[in-house]
């Protein structure tokens, strides 16, 4: 467990560093960005790829910024676009920054790679299709038909099909060009 609790201890010290604020600000604008070009299918169907730059958030910083760029970027998206913040959906976007930045913080190689598909599984299973299901449910935005819950199913695993391949290839060079950029010893 002391490995466990040091990886948020390590996390929150990035905090520090003017090259973690840099970076995680650019992320979660590129997040912001990602998340407004989403594809609506229906009323309750939203599919982006904005999930890479949080996990890449989480991938090179850990789990303290990786939760704080999620709960940002999630609110100030929701003010762009013209939305009310609902804390309960804040909530879960701050769990897949929780999620990303224990999964992949200081991971690389074959690790990184099969952390990355780990952790974008859960994040669909676990976060998307189970709590934001509970939570688009209770704000009423999502009846409680099976139909429904049930084309959420098959969005999901739709989704998995493209971002498994996605994590695969975007969370290694995504080390690699932070490795590049900043002159230390790549994560690959």
């Amino acid at each position: 467990m002391k490995s466990f609790f040091s990886t948020f201890k390590d996390s929150a010290a990035e905090l520090k560093t003017v090259r973690c604020l840099t970076v995680t600000g650019i992320l979660v604008a590129i997040f912001i960005i990602l998340d407004m070009f989403s594809i609506r299918i229906g009323d309750f169907i939203k599919v982006n790829f904005a999930f890479t730059a949080l996990a890449s958030v989480g991938m090179l910083f850990g789990p303290v910024p990786a939760m704080l760029a999620a709960l940002a970027g999630d609110l100030i998206g929701c003010i762009l676009g013209g939305q009310a913040p609902l804390p309960l959906l804040s909530c879960t976007a701050v769990l897949e920054g929780l999620l990303y930045g224990v999964m992949l913080y200081k991971r690389s190689g074959v690790k990184l790679v099969t952390m990355s598909v780990i952790a974008r599984v859960a994040d669909s299973a676990v976060i998307s299709l189970v709590l934001n299901t509970l939570v688009l449910r209770y704000y009423n935005f999502m009846s409680s038909t099976a139909e429904q819950f049930y084309i959420r199913c098959g969005k999901i695993a739709g989704e998995l099909i493209v971002f498994i391949p996605l994590v695969i290839i975007v969370m290694p060079a995504v080390a690699s060009v932070y490795g590049k950029i900043f002159k230390r010893k790549s994560q690959i």
